[in-house]
């Protein structure tokens, strides 16, 4: 967004700075009209005053309309990439603890993407079964948790040099190739190919399953289906992730 000195016509990258300069050289803007310069928005006006808008006023607008991060001066393709980005660290910081070792995370995602990768230095026993296990526990209703009967864990997968089919190490489920077989069973490691252990909580809705704890949370986040706001997933993943209900796992 530009914003024009309706005296001298010099142009600025915000209201802020427009405002700066009129005060400076005693420039006015117009008194009919304070518009966007990327559409046909104009904020309160009438004929004989205006109101000029509040940098929250602007900041709302580029967001919503223009997906425009004007602290960032960055754009994005869609709402959701915008809505994703304000919700980043960037602009939230860090302040979901993880109640075991007390490192700070961005999001919900984050920490459960934490715990279930072993990646806790005071619960290295956790995992995404573990993890699946409380929540599981916790969760009677079935709300994310899916009720697997029989279940007994992850299966563990492993390739051979047997997965080489003259080019490339080829995954035998997703037939995704690899250059090494180190890549191949990092891949074959991760939850890609494991059950799906949680569900989207709307599900007259939305129908998604997912493997793990940080996917279900990062679907959530992003508000997608509107089963939940973001501030909610934050909230009601820390009162399940109490320091207390994980001393079982130092």
């Amino acid at each position: 967004m530009a914003w024009d000195c309706d005296t001298c016509g010099r142009t600025f990258g915000s209201w802020q700075a427009l405002n700066q300069h009129m005060n400076a050289v005693g420039h006015e803007e117009s008194p009919f009209q304070f518009g966007c310069d990327q559409c046909s928005f104009v904020f309160k006006t009438n004929c004989c005053s205006v109101t000029k808008p509040t940098q929250n006023e602007i900041k709302k607008h580029e967001a919503e309309l223009h997906f425009w991060c004007s602290e960032c001066k960055r754009g994005f393709q869609s709402a959701n990439n915008m809505k994703m980005h304000l919700n980043s660290r960037v602009h939230r910081g860090k302040s979901i603890s993880c109640p075991c070792c007390k490192s700070l995370f961005a999001t919900a995602a984050g920490l459960a993407h934490h715990l279930e990768t072993g990646s806790c230095p005071k619960a290295a026993r956790l995992n995404r079964d573990e993890v699946y296990k409380l929540v599981r526990r916790l969760d009677d209703s079935g709300l994310i948790a899916k009720k697997l009967i029989g279940w007994e864990g992850s299966t563990t997968y492993q390739a051979s040099s047997l997965t080489w089919n003259g080019d490339y190490f080829e995954c035998y489920f997703c037939h995704r190739l690899f250059n090494s077989l180190q890549s191949l069973n990092q891949h074959l490691q991760s939850p890609i190919h494991q059950q799906k252990l949680y569900h989207c909580p709307n599900r007259t809705v939305c129908k998604k399953e997912f493997t793990t704890l940080a996917g279900v949370c990062n679907h959530l986040e992003s508000e997608s289906c509107k089963a939940m706001r973001f501030e909610a997933v934050q909230r009601h993943f820390q009162e399940i992730m109490k320091g207390d209900r994980l001393i079982g796992y130092p």
